[in-house]
């Protein structure tokens, strides 16, 4: 098959995302009011990890809130746009599989979350306290991970091929002369 890794962590993505977010819907009023400790803290400080009950209309850290439907049309567009440029983006390539697996599994959980919840917002549950700098995260969801890991792949990837490029040039100088 030959976009098999693609669609191994697509379906992984779509499968965990959904159905971490039935469970949280199902207890939504629960989490909301009492939520749930994962990783506490020190004594007296608050939990490391809880998982909550929210919902996002926009993007990330709520951007674009008031647009839902500008931010549904644009996910549908990105999702059209890595098919249609899915061989300028190498996507036969194992790793880049594996990156826009992420990547189109997220969008695709976004794009159900907007189109098939009432109202349009995305379903977020995971919150993380950085007590160090006394930062509470903006919560997220499963969908997020996979975006950050796909995202991070992706410049991962990106910077590895430069320098491979540049180390191959410089080897070819070098028989050059």
């Amino acid at each position: 098959m030959k976009y098999f890794r693609f669609w191994v962590c697509f379906s992984l993505i779509l499968f965990l995302d959904l159905v971490t977010k039935i469970w949280v819907v199902e207890n939504s009023f629960e989490l909301r009011h009492y939520p749930i400790t994962v990783l506490s803290g020190a004594e007296g400080q608050k939990s490391l990890i809880e998982f909550t009950y929210v919902t996002n209309p926009g993007a990330a850290w709520s951007m674009l809130s008031d647009y839902p439907m500008m931010l549904t049309i644009l996910a549908g567009v990105a999702l059209c746009s890595i098919f249609i440029f899915r061989s300028q983006l190498e996507i036969i390539k194992p790793t880049n599989q594996i990156i826009f697996g992420l990547i189109c599994g997220v969008i695709a959980c976004n794009l159900i979350d907007r189109v098939f919840r009432e109202p349009a917002a995305v379903v977020d549950f995971i919150d993380v306290f950085i007590p160090i700098i006394d930062y509470d995260y903006p919560v997220f969801n499963v969908a997020d991970s996979g975006i950050f890991l796909g995202a991070f792949g992706y410049l991962i990837i990106g910077f590895l091929e430069t320098k491979r490029a540049k180390q191959l040039e410089g080897n070819q100088a070098g028989i050059a002369k």
